[in-house]
């Protein structure tokens, strides 16, 4: 009796431990479906960043504890009398810098919407924190006069000698002595003034003292509208609506007046995820989509990133590409040539119809990747990769930019106006170098950092782990599992072998 009692305990602990270990075999395989074949534990990590109010990371959204900074360049003409007076046959220019800055970013008036956006402005603010002393005295392009100029340059020749009155009133000149700092935040002029009541009449002008970076500062009146994530994570931080509108009817061309891509602070984890994918950012001063393509893997702040670069091509226009950033010509308004005259050279883009109507082109600095013509009109400018190009450096899993540099240069173009003798020996479309700048992120505070490692090397042990875990626990449970089936059927056929052998002499 008591032996068959042991014999059904071991036969019910052995079927417990059977089941058990089934049940082991089951979860195992679902963690590695879960861990191998889906993003699920991705996206409950990602389902964070969604731009909810009362949450720790809207906080953050609102006011970004991470300031970027600038570092501003300002090209010095250091021979004008010399090019004025025939003793130089080019412009000599002197690239001075950097001034740096710490930008103050915060996202007010939010309104959520039950389409999962949120629209908001931006309050921006600019503190400079080192470098050379924006105080110091540097000879510079009189850009109002270049861009009075190019403004009325296509109107009757009555406005021209209107603004050729006005100019000797003004005893104006081509060129400016200007702090830096006046030149980049903003300083008195009188022929702005005189102009100001005039460009306002068709377009709204946000700043009392002209500056190159005057608009950059303070409230803006540009309302963006995009994706929170609560409903498709893949449309995080997605620009929906610029202004209300979803298209900007500035190029005159439904693809190129299309709003796309993010701001830059955030892309969606998992288009970030994908190396093939290619990602977007809306530049509103530019008033166009930038693409940003994988270039290879890197690392910042002591992070392992993933760098993206912007194409070298980005800044040219021409018959197969980017032609509908170009000036429509009359004859035809959907094709325009560089025979055409209407397209800028190589490496220069023209970004006049989304800033007033004034002259200015962007370009990487010192016209990096630009035409030679552009290089050689002028002595001092000398274009390197390591000092030009932009890139940035993406944080793997949430997407946000953690390094990087992009860096953009302003430029002038001198469009000459029939009968207003303030060109000098300057030749009509001549593209004068004005600054350019780099933004960077530097000091990320301590608390953000440590987020930011948490959310790769934490969230990595934790993938790997559960990856290979799932493995090893399934190889192991299933051998297991077939060692006690084998050793209960071994058991079994050695217990039919006794009954039988046993009854062997009976029969």
């Amino acid at each position: 009796m008591e032996k068959e009692n042991m014999k059904n305990m071991n036969q019910l602990l052995r079927s417990c431990l059977v089941w058990i270990i089934a049940s082991i075999i089951i979860f195992s395989t679902i963690i590695l479906v879960i861990f191998w074949f889906t993003n699920i534990f991705h996206d409950a990590i990602m389902t964070e960043l969604q731009i909810k109010n009362g949450t720790n990371f809207f906080d953050v959204w609102q006011r970004p504890s991470v300031r970027v900074q600038y570092k501003i360049h300002l090209f010095n003409y250091t021979n004008v009398d010399d090019f004025e007076n025939n003793r130089a046959k080019k412009l000599k220019i002197e690239d001075i810098g950097p001034y740096i800055y710490r930008e103050t970013l915060q996202r007010v008036n939010p309104i959520f919407h039950k389409n999962g956006t949120i629209s908001y402005q931006e309050v921006r603010s600019y503190q400079w924190e080192g470098g050379r002393s924006d105080e110091e005295i540097l000879v510079v392009p009189n850009f109002l006069l270049f861009a009075a100029m190019a403004y009325l340059r296509d109107y009757t020749f009555v406005y021209h000698i209107t603004l050729t009155t006005i100019l000797l009133g003004l005893r104006a000149k081509r060129f400016l002595k200007l702090s830096a700092g006046e030149y980049l935040w903003g300083y008195d002029d009188e022929l702005f003034n005189y102009g100001k009541p005039f460009i306002s009449m068709k377009q709204h002008i946000p700043f009392d003292k002209f500056g190159l970076l005057a608009l950059k500062s303070g409230l803006s009146n540009d309302r963006f509208t995009i994706n929170t994530g609560e409903m498709d994570m893949d449309k995080l931080g997605i620009i929906e609506r610029f202004n209300g509108m979803e298209s900007r009817n500035v190029w005159g061309d439904e693809e190129c007046d299309k709003i796309t891509g993010t701001d830059g602070s955030l892309f969606p984890p998992r288009l970030v995820r994908d190396p093939n994918a290619t990602l977007h950012i809306y530049l509103k001063e530019m008033c166009r989509t930038v693409p940003l393509k994988f270039h290879s893997h890197a690392s910042a702040q002591g992070i392992p990133t993933q760098r993206y670069v912007l194409e070298d091509d980005i800044f040219t226009a021409s018959e197969t590409k980017n032609y509908c950033f170009c000036e429509k010509s009359e004859d035809d308004d959907k094709k325009v040539s560089k025979k055409s005259g209407l397209c800028p050279p190589m490496g220069v883009f023209n970004a006049s119809a989304c800033n007033f109507g004034m002259p200015t082109l962007t370009s990487f600095p010192h016209f990096y990747q630009g035409d030679k013509s552009l290089i050689e009109q002028f002595d001092g400018l000398k274009p390197q990769k390591e000092l030009h190009e932009s890139f940035i450096d993406l944080h793997p899993h949430l997407g946000v930019p953690i390094g990087g540099h992009s860096r953009i240069q302003l430029n002038l173009e001198a469009r000459k106006a029939a009968g207003v003798p303030y060109f000098g020996n300057m030749k009509d479309g001549m593209i004068l170098p004005l600054m350019w700048m780099e933004a960077s992120i530097e000091n990320i505070p301590e608390p953000v950092h440590n987020l930011l490692s948490h959310a790769y090397y934490t969230v990595n042990i934790i993938d790997q782990t559960f990856k290979w875990g799932s493995i090893i626990s399934l190889i192991l449970s299933i051998a297991t599992l077939y060692h006690l089936l084998r050793k209960k059927q071994l058991d079994d056929h050695i217990v039919l072998h006794r009954n039988t052998s046993g009854q062997n002499p009976l029969l």
